[in-house]
């Protein structure tokens, strides 16, 4: 997804984007046709998110 952000500024705008992707991808989704695969995606897209704001939050604590 490019270079490394280390600005607390352009990590928050990484995650801002990312979110969006997240509700564009869940929106598209029928829930009367909803899989396990389905699933298993946003769950995979969710604990990404988190593990990306874990780390971006031990930057700005070190910062």
């Amino acid at each position: 997804m490019g270079k490394a952000s280390t600005q607390p500024s352009e990590q928050f705008h990484y995650i801002k984007n990312r979110i969006q992707m997240l509700s564009q991808v869940v929106s598209t989704m029928d829930p009367e046709q909803v899989d396990m695969d389905d699933f298993t995606r946003v769950l995979d897209m969710i604990q990404q998110l988190q593990m990306k704001m874990e780390r971006f939050k031990k930057d700005w604590e070190s910062n």
